[in-house]
């Protein structure tokens, strides 16, 4: 369910990476399973975290390094939109295991993967409604028994699919960028930059070419208030994204 709760919340994303939200399952025990993002739609970069339990019975996870991740978006269209073939394990995301789990032959195993549902799932329209993540997980065994596990969802917030939002890198990490209340303030920088605004929908809503900044720059934006935008600093050699609900 769209969430419209949001009032004079902040989320500064520096070195052009999004607010990253991580999202786990734990304690799997071969029942289906629901866990809500607090934060994330479908166009935000998230971190998506599972925890077998029982690494032989329920799934067998057991001496595996890595597991394989079948899922596709949740739209008005039904589950599972865009999904790869269910047996076509090259075309599904890998999770692998977590840097502190160093025995994958002793449970729990801890796996953990970091993506962009929107620029994965290429096969869904750009523009689409999405609610959440239909997800399961399997191993290389192609699936059935314990080979998988049974279904799994993530509740995102509601929003239509964007795959031009989220950038995944920069590469000048010197600027630095904020806001303060309606203000963009520009720091450690000298020279000309573009300030640029999005709403959730991907829509252009601010242009601001060829500012010139002399080691600090503050500007009013102008913002609606109670909606989230997307605001982009971009110079000749980096680009860097705020995420901004006022």
């Amino acid at each position: 369910m769209i969430k419209n709760y949001f009032l004079l919340l902040l989320l500064l994303v520096s070195n052009a990476v999004l607010a990253q939200e991580t999202l786990t399952f734990s304690g799997y025990d071969g029942a289906p399973a629901t866990i809500t993002a607090t934060s994330s739609t479908v166009n935000d970069q998230i971190t998506i975290v599972f925890e077998d339990v029982d690494i032989i019975n329920n799934f067998y996870t057991e001496g595996r390094t890595y597991i394989h991740m079948y899922g596709g978006l949740d739209t008005p269209s039904g589950g599972f939109q865009g999904a790869p073939a269910f047996g076509d394990l090259a075309a599904q995301p890998q999770l692998t295991l977590v840097s502190s789990d160093t025995d994958p032959n002793a449970g729990p195993n801890t796996y953990s993967i970091t993506i962009n549902l929107s620029q994965f799932y290429t096969a869904v329209p750009d523009g689409t409604t999405v609610f959440g993540f239909n997800l399961l997980f399997q191993n290389e065994f192609g699936g059935g028994g314990n080979n998988q596990t049974a279904d799994l969802y993530i509740d995102l917030i509601d929003a239509p699919k964007n795959s031009t939002l989220s950038i995944p890198e920069a590469t000048n990490t010197a600027l630095t960028a904020k806001m303060i209340d309606n203000q963009l303030l520009i720091s450690n920088y000298n020279g000309s930059v573009t300030v640029k605004a999005y709403n959730i929908l991907g829509k252009e809503i601010l242009s601001l070419p060829n500012l010139e900044v002399n080691n600090t720059l503050r500007k009013n934006l102008n913002l609606p208030k109670n909606q989230i935008s997307i605001v982009v600093i971009e110079t000749i050699k980096s680009r860097l994204t705020l995420k901004v609900v006022l």
